[in-house]
Order: C-alpha cells, then structure tokens, then sequence
C-alpha cells in the first residue's frame, strides 16, 4: 500500500501520471495531496505538465475529471511547454471541446503563441476542428482576440484553414458572429442568441507574465532534408506546425 513518505516529488509525478492514464482519480488525488501539490505544475518530457497531459487523454471522461482535478488543484492553466504551447493549444489542435470549455472556465488566454507564433485559434484552423474553432470566436472575438493576426511566417488562422482545406473553418473566421456549424451541444449553442448576437464573457484573460516563453523560439524545425539534384524538403507533423507555409 502506497505512504505518503514513499512519494517524492519526482517519482510523484511519474505515479501521476501513471495513475491518470490508468484513469486512477482517487490515487492520484491522493497523490497531489500527499505532496501538497507540488507536483501541480511540474514538467516532463518537452517540458509539458500534468494538465497538458490531461487534455490530450483519449477518452472523455478520463479527460475532464483529470483535467478538472488538476484545474480546482491550482494548475497553471497558462504554462507554456518547451514549444511555448499551453494546454489551450495542444487541446484546441486535439478537438478536445470538452476540455477547451473547463479551460476558458479557468482563465486560459487563447492569445499565447508558440515559438512559431501560433495560436490556439491557428491549432483549431490547422487540424480541421470546427466546433472548437466556433466556440473560441464566440467567446472571445468581441473582446479582442484577433482574427486576422498572423504567426511568424506571415500567417493568419483563415489562410490555415484555407491552406488545409478546411471549409467549414473558413466560413467560422470569415462570418464569426453567424452560426455556420451545428453543434448539437447545448454549452455552444448557447454562447449565441435568436439573432445570432455572440454572448461573450466579461474579459479576455491575459497571462501576467505575457507568454514571455515564447520568445526563446528554437531552432529546431522537425525537417529531414534529402538533397538529390535539387534540394528537396520533406516535413512531417502533428505536434507542431511547421510545413512549409507555417515557415
């Protein structure tokens, strides 16, 4: 049987997470409380933590009642992972609606950037995910997340979703106050009225310390190049966006 003396702080985290992905609640309730939560914000492989974890679990219910546990525990809903990615962006990337919602519920700021200057919103754009893309604009377009801002190639999330053939994508970020997706969610629905007026929250949340994570961008691209006659550039990604428009 597990004491709390058995834990530290970094076997604690490698029990976490075992115990989330096995979908163990109560043992890595305990876990947290036996640590007084120091293991809350503590970072792993590229630098992610225990919530940008949570987000990315595959099956739902697992994922929100981690992520809500880690939430209510005080998690960093805005820390940023080696990539300057929050677990806004890995969940918004996933599709992950559910998740996205408890998010914004605890103050995550959709306006972070990643080392390459993306976005959450550009993560929607980019893997094609439309409900999630809708609930970002209707909650937060009229208090002053921008639409048209674009990453350090020079790109904006309309020319993403364009880029990817995303259509249902495009038409939210060129119309984001009409409803343009059925959501058959209840929760999306309701964020618009009869008119099609957007009901927004009160303010956008900013991050005190202003994604001051993102500006160590790496050099690293994940690019393989193969040089023939000509030089021919081949990328693959899901983690990132780094094709050659993202450049």
């Amino acid at each position: 049987m597990m004491r709390p003396k058995d834990l530290r702080q970094g076997s604690g985290t490698k029990t976490f997470l075992d115990a989330m992905h096995g979908g163990k609640v109560h043992l890595a309730r305990f876990i947290l409380d036996a640590l007084d939560g120091r293991i809350i914000n503590s970072k792993t492989e590229n630098s992610r933590t225990p919530l940008m974890h949570a987000v990315c679990l595959q099956d739902p219910g697992t994922r929100a009642k981690f992520t809500r546990l880690l939430l209510e525990k005080g998690a960093d809903v805005n820390c940023q992972d080696e990539d300057g990615r929050t677990a806004l962006s890995h969940a918004c990337e996933m599709g992950h609606l559910d998740v996205v919602k408890l998010l914004v519920q605890f103050n995550a700021d959709p306006d972070i950037t990643d080392s390459w200057g993306n976005s959450a919103l550009m993560y929607a754009a980019f893997s094609g995910q439309s409900q999630v893309l809708e609930f970002l604009v209707r909650a937060f377009k009229r208090l002053g997340l921008r639409l048209d801002r674009t990453n350090n190639a020079g790109h904006s999330a309309i020319e993403v979703a364009s880029f990817f053939g995303h259509s249902q994508c495009v038409q939210i970020l060129n119309f984001p106050c009409r409803r343009s997706v059925a959501t058959d969610d209840p929760l999306v629905d309701a964020s618009t009225t009869q008119e099609g007026e957007c009901r927004l929250p009160r303010r956008l949340p900013r991050q005190s310390h202003t994604s001051s994570g993102v500006t160590h961008a790496h050099t690293h691209t994940h690019t393989h190049t193969h040089t023939h006659t000509h030089t021919h550039t081949h990328t693959h990604t899901h983690t990132h966006i780094n094709l050659m428009i993202f450049k």
